[in-house]
């Protein structure tokens, strides 16, 4: 900045706050001379691009906010220009009012009901609709959470926008359909608390009030065949018209998004090759019981709420969740550790709530988190109460889901990590270590993986599993792949020769140190003897 606090700009204001800069300009709170405070946005011309200067020298954003009357903006009452050495300066003075920015408050106060954000959305937008159909146009070209101001003294959706862009030349709809863009990405911000990427995801975790009109209006905005007008943007809020969600087709904010009820479309268990003693646990522990909940309560038999498989990667972990919730006919919900980040505090701890709220709402549900050791570290470990927080969050919700039709399902590589107050019984029901496949499961990963494929008749599967001792199911997965990869090139049968060849230049990735690893981690877990035979494997 410029100028620190208490400094004199232009023999006339005094700084009271540095209060925001960007690329071409800075904003202070400041007192004239009477001791009444005002704004004071300050442009430097040596950094003002040539076409943001008029012919007559002023800086043209300056010019068009005297022509701007709105009470959504701060008014304008004076400007000036001075030179301080070899440089040359303007300012703008525009009405005070006691507020806090957008992004401020929301470091304060992260979770906005919706409807709060629609309000405020429309808010914007009434204003946007002014600006845009002014007999000269303006467009912001900077809409975000920095450039709106909350007044402090009013309701929340009492706002003011700031922070004009430099662009004052004849406005185009490409401009006016930019300003929209940038309020969906708003809207996005304030409903979800993430920025929106591009293409824009939906987040796992549906906020409590979001309903599918504002989910359309979220998406087409963001699209890029966006709104036309501030005003179709409005009466879509309202619902007052209708948005064509087939124009939107391909949008991951629509149709089979993260936020649905998905159910896995498969055979459950019979795709599950060895494994025999995994799903016999499961089948007479835990379907048994969530398959007839009523015989359960009348028997007096706890009702599971969660299992954690863990063991090295890419053994298929995930690959099992799925298949449960078609054997139980659950409602599946794959959850990744990225999905429940914030940046605000406590953020990630109602993300959590509010994932297990849902969750409930529409049971039954599995609710499967992947890099479980992220979500649920150990409290011990962490010097941030928020971190704290939200493993406490996520065991009040783990006490009795199961009672409400949730069974969470965790998978980690690292189990160690684990915060033990998750590990215990009547949250994490049962620990199952999923191993490396056997010679049985290896043969049968290499029949699934070749089925349907042009193969010759010599293929020998017992000798394929043998040569693959040590690998795991998505390394025999890419032999397969490249197997027949490379025949497609001769337009030939896959034959057993092609398929050792990419065997021998394939070499498995997890080594006797990892292996023993999860063998003392699997006896310390479970509190198993050396003799246990292991549970086989899956097929994914």
């Amino acid at each position: 900045m410029k100028f620190e606090k208490d400094q004199i700009i232009d023999n006339r204001y005094t700084v009271v706050f540095p209060q925001a800069q960007d690329s071409y300009s800075e904003t202070y709170r400041v007192r004239d001379e009477q001791r009444r405070l005002h704004f004071l946005t300050l442009y430097n011309h040596d950094l003002l691009p040539a076409d943001s200067i008029d012919e007559l020298g002023e800086v043209k954003v300056i010019a068009m906010r005297r022509c701007i009357s709105h009470p959504n903006v701060c008014a304008y009452e004076d400007a000036g220009s001075f030179d301080m050495g070899q440089q040359h300066f303007s300012y703008i003075i525009t009405q005070f009012v006691s507020c806090e920015t957008l992004e401020a408050h929301l470091k304060r106060l992260p979770n906005m009901k919706v409807e709060d954000t629609r309000q405020i959305t429309l808010t914007l937008l009434r204003l946007l609709r002014q600006l845009h159909t002014l007999p000269q146009p303006v467009v912001h070209g900077h809409i975000s959470t920095k450039s709106i101001l909350l007044d402090l003294t009013g309701q929340l959706t009492d706002i003011r926008l700031s922070g004009f862009g430099l662009q004052c030349k004849p406005v185009t709809e490409s401009e006016i359909r930019a300003d929209l863009h940038d309020v969906g990405s708003l809207l996005y911000r304030l409903c979800f608390g993430m920025e929106a990427q591009h293409p824009p995801r939906m987040p796992n975790v549906m906020p409590t009030g979001m309903d599918q009109q504002l989910l359309a209006v979220i998406a087409k905005a963001l699209n890029d065949n966006g709104f036309s007008s501030a005003d179709e943007m409005i009466k879509s809020i309202l619902g007052t018209i209708d948005i064509d969600v087939t124009s939107l087709e391909g949008s991951s904010l629509l149709g089979n998004s993260a936020h649905q009820n998905n159910r896995p479309k498969g055979n459950g268990f019979a795709d599950v090759a060895g494994m025999e003693e995994l799903k016999t646990l499961l089948n007479e522990s835990v379907l048994y019981v969530l398959r007839d909940q009523e015989r359960a309560k009348r028997y007096k038999l706890n009702i599971p709420n969660g299992m954690l498989l863990y063991g090295p990667p890419g053994c298929g972990k995930t690959f099992i969740a799925e298949r449960f919730s078609e054997e139980a006919k659950y409602n599946y919900r794959f959850v990744k550790s990225s999905d429940l980040a914030s940046t605000y505090i406590h953020g990630t701890q109602e993300k959590i709530g509010m994932l297990f709220e849902e969750a409930r709402a529409n049971a039954p549900t599995v609710l499967c988190f992947d890099e479980f050791e992220a979500i649920a570290s150990k409290r011990i470990e962490h010097h941030n109460a928020n971190l704290s927080g939200e493993v406490n969050e996520l065991l009040t919700q783990l006490n009795n889901c199961g009672q409400d039709r949730v069974f969470v399902i965790a998978t980690t590589n690292q189990p160690e990590l684990i915060d033990p107050a998750v590990l215990r019984r009547g949250r994490m029901d049962h620990i199952v270590y999923v191993p490396m496949p056997d010679s049985t499961a290896r043969e049968g990963l290499f029949r699934i993986h070749l089925a349907n494929r042009p193969c010759s008749d010599d293929i020998n599967y017992g000798r394929l599993a043998a040569l693959t001792k040590d690998y795991i199911a998505s390394e025999i997965a890419f032999v397969c792949d490249q197997a027949a990869l490379n025949a497609s090139r001769t337009n030939t049968d896959i034959d057993q020769e092609l398929i050792e060849q990419v065997v021998r230049q394939t070499k498995p990735r997890t080594s006797r140190e990892t292996q023993q690893y999860y063998e003392k981690m699997r006896k310390r877990l479970e509190n198993i003897q050396d003799e246990r035979r292991s549970i086989g494997f899956i097929t994914g």
